[in-house]
């Protein structure tokens, strides 16, 4: 019965992987844009080793005051580079071993908790979620943040202050949430008090310690504290109502996307209800701390969608350690009909929710896959046609990644994030926001005075397209497709 268990766990995990690696390749795009700048990073540190330069950005504050928040999820991902000549493919070899690394340590927390037939269907949860598989086919150092979260939480359960110490080093090298961790653990000395009366002390401040280590030898060290300053204020200023034209991931999509895309975490809280109402099962001290680590990123979950991609997985982990001890005061043959017509419920529930999420996912690959490929045209062709160092114009922030990427000869706006542009040039950016917008009644002198470029690009899209293509005298363009166009300003 037990090699039965194990064979269907390894068969899940492979068709997992081989899920994973399907959707990677099916596309030679990226499927999102901050992915070509990761790899162009992860680039710059296989040719140039800790400390480089960061030009391309002219107005961020990436040009003067650079720090590779992401450093640890580069420097891992650079052996990737020596598989493959054309970056792309190369950065996808590295999403697969992170998919790998992530499917491996959830099956490993899992297993502390279900037999290893209940884990290999708790493996598929939150590949149910469109949102889920979405950010994990991504190239990006969330899947590494949600590693070291989840590794985190179950040493701060178990009380492992080394291991610990090593997770939040590795953290404060890696993502710029590692905060996280630190009110997860005093969350879990809460209710650890709650529970057993006591409070495991170094769980408070081992955490701090190992944040603070790491911070320190980040090869970019004092600079990577102005990155993380810079997250808090994106926060402050989305709870604000302050938009600076930030990533539609930062805000919530519609109820009904989130539940449709989410239907196996909200079906799943369903039966939770109903177990605790018929059941009365008492929890132990450590799915109490899951439920709250988990309840913690549904909670920002609802207010940014990226926050789904967390919240599923630890609310998965909560499920599994909940199923433990409702299963503590049952016998097994008892309940192993009940436990499968649960599975056959999660199947037609499934059947009934799943078309609609794919119908998204795939829509978005299709998206990317074209965005993608008229991006890297058009880098391509300034790179071969627009003079080395110029500053290339772009009407939004996000462009600039695939331009780094594919012609990394020419410099650009900013890249990542438009906070890094507002914080170090706030007037400046107010110009350039009013021109992606069309809002600015002269862009020529915009780009000419403000900005000082002679070149730039556009989505047709764009409103600031409809002004370039009025104004022949002011603007020549050089290249042009059904999505964009480069132009040059006159004279």
């Amino acid at each position: 019965m037990k090699k039965t268990e194990t064979g269907l766990l390894f068969f899940v995990i492979c068709s997992i992987i081989s899920y994973c690696i399907f959707l990677q390749f099916i596309s030679p795009a990226f499927y999102e844009s901050d992915s070509y700048y990761h790899v162009f990073v992860t680039r710059l540190i296989k040719d140039y080793g800790f400390h480089y330069q960061f030009p391309w950005a002219q107005f961020s504050t990436l040009k003067d005051f650079y720090a590779d928040k992401d450093f640890l999820f580069h420097f891992i991902s650079v052996p990737f580079l020596y598989l493959n000549s054309d970056i792309v493919t190369a950065g996808k070899y590295a999403v697969i071993f992170y998919d790998i690394v992530f499917i491996l340590v959830y099956v490993f927390i899992l297993r502390k908790y279900l037999s290893n037939y209940l884990a290999g269907y708790f493996l598929l949860l939150p590949f149910l979620s469109v949102t889920f598989t979405t950010y994990i086919l991504d190239l990006r150092s969330f899947t590494l943040a949600n590693i070291l979260t989840i590794l985190g939480i179950y040493f701060l359960i178990e009380k492992k202050p080394v291991r610990v110490f090593i997770i939040c080093l590795l953290y404060a090298l890696s993502h710029t949430s590692f905060i996280t961790i630190v009110a997860f653990a005093l969350i879990c000395e809460a209710i650890r008090y709650i529970f057993h009366k006591e409070v495991f002390f170094k769980n408070i401040y081992i955490p701090v310690m190992g944040i603070l280590f790491g911070c320190l030898i980040h090869p970019n060290f004092p600079n990577n504290f102005l990155y993380t300053h810079l997250c808090f204020l994106v926060e402050g200023y989305i709870k604000k109502g302050i938009n600076l034209g930030f990533g539609e991931e930062l805000f919530s999509f519609s109820t009904a996307r989130v539940f449709i895309e989410n239907f196996a975490l909200f079906f799943s809280l369903n039966v939770i209800f109903w177990m605790a109402v018929y059941s009365r099962v008492k929890i132990n001290f450590a799915t109490a701390v899951w439920a709250a680590c988990a309840n913690f990123y549904i909670i920002f979950a609802f207010q940014s969608d990226r926050h789904w991609y967390p919240a599923n997985i630890l609310f998965f982990i909560f499920f599994a350690a909940y199923l433990k001890d409702w299963l503590a005061h049952k016998e097994k043959k008892a309940v192993s009909l009940k436990i499968n017509i649960f599975i056959i419920l999660y199947l037609l529930i499934a059947a009934a929710f799943l078309p609609a999420g794919l119908k998204n996912l795939k829509a978005t690959i299709e998206y990317h896959t074209r965005v993608g490929a008229h991006y890297k045209k058009v880098g391509l062709w300034m790179k071969g046609h627009i003079p080395p160092a110029e500053t290339v114009y772009h009407n939004n922030w996000n462009e600039s990644a695939y331009f780094i990427c594919f012609n990394p000869a020419n410099n650009y706006i900013v890249v990542l994030d438009p906070m890094y542009m507002f914080y170090r040039y706030p007037g400046r950016y107010l110009f350039y926001r009013d021109l992606s917008l069309g809002k600015n009644a002269e862009p020529y002198k915009a780009l000419k005075n403000v900005f000082k470029v002679k070149y730039g690009y556009t989505r047709k899209n764009n409103s600031f397209y409809l002004r370039l293509h009025n104004a022949p005298d002011e603007f020549k363009i050089l290249y042009e497709d059904d999505l964009g166009v480069v132009f040059k300003l006159e004279p």
